[in-house]
């Protein structure tokens, strides 16, 4: 259904290039099908030269943004939270019934956008950045006019670059803490292990190297024999062993519960910023 289309993005940040580029790489949707608005003509400059996308610099009026949306069937959303109300309320007279709206901006409530487009269908979608390597993940809830073919047409547009889940809205913010701020944790983690490579003796770039490779395969090994990670854990956890003296030591160190309060804190976090928009 994505071949025809053609797909705007309002605000060319760092999740906006991690959704289009893994699009792009896709090659189901062609760059000349994508156009992308932005304040920042450098970093839209730079945006066009590396994927041949179709940019448009905006201005204080959303001069920018009305000329993506008359040219596109799909529009997403992709400024920071705090200035959605400012965006929404120039653009919103803008679009038509048949458009699809498709908002990535985090915190950024159905009941709120629909205010904006009470005509049009509506998807509320929070992605993550490892979209950029077609590894990402994003969870979809519908608004209220939003058809099957509408979900259909979201779920196909995400798993171009990853996986997708159509899910509840009171979902959201709980998959944002999982999978939208969690690589986050994750290159943490594998900073830590990189430094304690470093500590006994190994090269950095080797350490980081064999610390991700690690992350990526023992996901992997998760993802593709549907095994619960506890089981996998104590498959290497011999008895006696290096890796179960390791694991005393994070559990000392309150590791998964520390894990567990990061997820609470950044869902709480996203309510947050939700509620101040």
């Amino acid at each position: 259904m994505l071949e025809n289309k053609k797909i705007g993005f309002i605000g060319g940040g760092q999740m906006c290039e991690a959704i289009f580029s893994g699009i792009v790489a896709s090659k189901i949707v062609p760059p000349q099908s994508i156009c992308i608005t932005d304040v920042n003509a450098d970093r839209l400059s730079c945006l066009a030269e590396k994927y041949g996308v179709n940019t448009i610099v905006n201005t204080p009026d959303a001069a920018g943004a009305k000329q993506v949306i008359a040219q596109s069937d799909i529009v997403v959303f992709s400024v920071k939270p705090q200035y959605a109300r400012s965006i929404l309320q120039v653009v919103s007279s803008s679009f038509q019934p048949n458009q699809l709206i498709i908002s990535i901006m985090g915190g950024i409530t159905l009941e709120y956008l629909e205010e904006f487009f009470p005509a049009n269908p509506v998807l509320r979608v929070m992605p993550n950045t490892p979209m950029l390597v077609q590894k990402g993940i994003a969870g979809i809830s519908a608004g209220s006019k939003a058809l099957k073919e509408h979900c259909d047409l979201g779920i196909e547009l995400f798993n171009l670059v990853g996986i997708s889940y159509l899910l509840p809205e009171n979902l959201i913010d709980p998959l944002t803490s999982v999978s939208g701020c969690s690589p986050a944790f994750a290159y943490m983690f594998i900073e830590a292990l990189a430094d304690g490579g470093v500590e006994k003796g190994l090269p950095r770039e080797m350490a980081i190297k064999l610390a991700a490779q690690a992350l990526a395969g023992s996901a992997e090994m998760v993802l593709q024999t549907g095994t619960h990670p506890a089981i996998l854990k104590d498959n290497v956890c011999s008895p006696g062993g290096g890796t179960i003296a390791g694991v005393r030591a994070l559990e000392k160190g309150a590791f998964r519960a520390t894990v567990m309060d990061a997820v609470d804190a950044s869902c709480a976090r996203m309510i947050e910023v939700g509620k101040k928009a």
